[in-house]
């Protein structure tokens, strides 16, 4: 047998010796040297995978990126720095694994605080990705869950200038900054990120969105039927369901729970929000 075929077929056993040894260190330092921070699940340094995978980059950032979308799912506010890790690193070791930026910047964030994060790691996908239209579309996206219009308008005529960007990008940068912010633009911004998006756990995702925007359009449209009904606004969603206006409320998908934004008000009071994610 050869010297390169010697090699070839150790290469998998001594990658996954070196691996588990700095799983290992990582452990052993944790408990050597702890800390008042609660523990954040281990995920290697982008730089020291880069060293030892070699010719295996692909299927390591393929099987991150895969333990990122299976963790997204669960408890997912309590995993942001695991999440924001695994995604980067799986971005880093295949920056041809766009959807990687896709759910590190656009599905791991749970309130607009994270966005700032989110944005800082689909930059870095830009730089990794400086052709690919749809990641400075995603960062254009995050500044306007911010609300910060000229960004956005921004980061929407950029992606608008790359090979194969969809025609709405040009219509969408100018009239991004009319200002306010509508539960039926947001389901309109939905639509337009499902254009953007090529693979069955993203579309799943934004299909998601969409039906939870849906939920709070149906209560919205149930509070004005109440007025019309009592002649005032609900001071709670639960009176929807008392005055048999609906059966249940629906479930919130992306928060602990819709509420009304402006109970009882006598201009506002039809609008409902979500407890953990604001528009």
């Amino acid at each position: 047998m050869s010297i390169e075929s010697r090699l070839t077929r150790h290469v998998w056993p001594i990658f996954a010796a070196l691996f588990a040894a700095v799983v290992g260190l990582s452990i052993w330092m944790r408990d050597v040297f702890p800390t008042d921070q609660k523990p954040v699940p281990f995920v290697p340094a982008p730089e020291y995978v880069e060293r030892l995978s070699g010719t295996f980059r692909a299927p390591l950032a393929q099987a991150f990126y895969m333990k990122g979308v299976l963790e997204v799912a669960q408890q997912q506010a309590s995993k942001l720095e695991q999440l924001f890790a695994l995604f980067r690193l799986a971005m880093r070791l295949d920056p041809r694994l766009v959807n990687a930026a896709f759910f590190g910047g656009i599905v791991t964030p749970v309130t607009i605080a994270d966005l700032p994060r989110a944005i800082a790691l689909l930059e870095e996908g830009e730089r990794l990705n400086p052709g690919e239209w749809r990641i400075p579309y995603w960062i254009g996206f995050c500044y306007l869950e911010m609300e910060d219009y000229a960004k956005a308008a921004a980061y929407y005529k950029k992606a608008s200038e790359l090979p194969g960007a969809l025609p709405f990008l040009k219509f969408s940068t100018v009239h991004l900054l009319s200002r306010g912010t509508t539960l039926e633009r947001a389901l309109q911004r939905t639509e337009e990120l499902l254009a953007s998006v090529d693979d069955p756990d993203s579309r799943e995702w934004v299909l998601s969105r969409q039906q939870w925007l849906k939920s709070m359009m149906l209560l919205e449209d149930k509070n004005r039927e109440f007025k019309a009904r009592f002649g005032r606004w609900p001071n709670r969603l639960d009176e929807l369901v008392e005055q048999g206006l609906i059966s249940a409320i629906p479930p919130d998908e992306f928060g602990e729970g819709f509420r009304l934004a402006f109970p009882g008000d006598p201009e506002k009071g039809y609008r409902v929000r979500s407890q953990a994610a604001e528009l």
